[in-house]
């Protein structure tokens, strides 16, 4: 990205300004140690806070070696930092580029390993807490938590009805025994014992024991377009496997449903369309951060909107701007890897694909998705985007699934084909049609 669009940028978990390097360089340092914890970051020096560059006083070289002393003698382990220059409107720029570190957790050698260790929510530094140095001694093993043994818990917390189901999702013919749970590694024998993995206990509980009660799901319905006003709520405490179905249940009890009747059938709909909404259901259970112990996964529904919140912020190496690109990092491995064994998962790193093209598809505003605090949040809105009536004809006949040209359109609505050439390229400038070929094979779809 080029430097006059980088500065156009808000402050966030990897990016931050500075119109000068400090007196007191503990901030600085703990941005560093937060950079290199997380997913890494650069610190642009000679930027107010307004976005207007005033440039550095010092001589680059020399600010270099100090800052390199500085880190040095202060972080523990050394995190990979570099330097660079950049010159705009005459004057120069001086960036601090941490990369993410291997060796989590970095902290300030003056406050120790348990005090010292900093992480970035947001644009902000925040102390780590016991639960998040944790987790980054285990990105630094390269496991993840769902596969840590439990061994307060042995292996008969394990409902093989849940393992049973599993298996018939595969299309296996096997039985659901402790050597089947042992394969897959939801459980451990050593020591004449054998116990869950924190992956088995959530995936195969039939009820979530206490211990683990905060990897529940809640969802509730509101009056309005606030929380003003309860109208339903109820928590789903089962087992993550039999998760996603009940909360589709709930969501199908809570939904309004709209009703068109035409001449040959009734129609029941929803406003918003419910594989978006289990999509995001899905995202919610596989890629929360099961660390933080003290929040549940959330869905509200609003009149205006549904609003899915669940615990952590976005997995190292991705950011908001990726979503959609594809790109996966997945944080529970374990569970992920059996939901896509159960088909509840299809391709890594399309989800929030498929809820984009859904709510394209049913002419609903772009979903939200952002970072709020230590939390993700997807919002998905539910009022359609306005559309005349003579436009919707025409969405509505493209929706139909077999791609259509303005001729084969100009005929099934019985206009004329320079009306339906207009309509179609508003269409397509709104987002809601694609326009494939050229010349008389030009066919729309969305």
């Amino acid at each position: 990205m080029k430097i006059r669009e980088i500065l156009k940028q808000p402050e966030d978990k990897s990016l931050e300004f500075k119109k000068e390097i400090p007196k007191n360089r503990q901030n600085l340092l703990k941005t560093v140690v937060a950079f290199a914890n997380g997913t890494g970051g650069h610190i642009y020096v000679g930027v107010n806070d307004d976005r207007t560059v005033t440039g550095i006083k010092e001589e680059p070289f020399d600010l270099e070696e100090k800052l390199s002393s500085i880190i040095y003698d202060s972080i523990s382990p050394i995190p990979n930092v570099f330097f660079q220059t950049a010159t705009l409107e005459d004057k120069v720029i001086f960036i601090i580029r941490i990369l993410p570190g291997a060796n989590k957790p970095y902290y300030l050698k003056k406050l120790g390993p348990e005090d010292g260790v900093f992480v970035r929510i947001g644009s902000t530094n925040r102390k780590a807490d016991s639960q998040v140095v944790a987790e980054l001694r285990r990105q630094a093993r390269n496991i993840s938590l769902d596969q840590e043994i439990d061994p307060s818990f042995d292996c008969e917390i394990l409902d093989r009805r849940l393992l049973d189901k599993f298996i018939e999702s595969r299309g296996l013919k096997i039985k659901p025994t402790l050597g089947y749970l042992v394969k897959i590694k939801a459980a451990q024998r050593y020591d004449h014992a054998c116990h869950p993995t924190i992956g088995g206990i959530l995936l195969f509980c039939f009820t979530l024991p206490d211990e683990y009660s905060y990897a529940r799901f809640r969802v509730s319905r509101f009056k309005a377009e606030n929380r003003a006003e309860l109208i339903n709520s109820t928590t789903i405490n089962d087992g993550l496997l039999a998760m996603p179905e009940k909360i589709m249940d709930f969501v199908r009890l809570y939904m309004e449903r709209k009703i068109e009747i035409s001449a040959l059938r009734r129609k029941e709909d929803y406003d918003i369309p419910l594989p978006a909404i289990r999509e995001e259901i899905l995202n919610a259970i596989c890629h929360r951060d099961y660390s933080i112990a003290g929040a549940d996964n959330k869905l509200d529904i609003f009149s205006d909107r549904i609003e899915i919140t669940s615990p952590g912020t976005l997995p190292l190496g991705i950011t908001l701007q990726d979503l959609g690109d594809g790109i996966s990092e997945v944080r529970n491995r374990f569970i992920v890897k059996i939901f896509r064994e159960a088909w509840y998962v299809e391709q890594l790193g399309t989800g929030i694909m498929r809820i984009k093209e859904a709510c394209r598809t049913n002419a609903l505003p772009e979903p939200k998705f952002e970072e709020t605090g230590n939390f993700f949040k997807a919002t998905i809105f539910r009022a359609r985007l306005t559309l005349s009536p003579d436009f919707e004809d025409v969405f509505e006949l493209i929706k139909q699934g077999i791609p259509l040209g303005s001729k084969e359109i100009a005929e099934n609505l019985n206009i004329h084909q320079n009306t339906a050439l207009k309509r179609l390229r508003q269409l397509e400038e709104k987002g809601l049609i694609h326009k494939q070929g050229s010349g008389p094979r030009v066919r729309y779809s969305v």
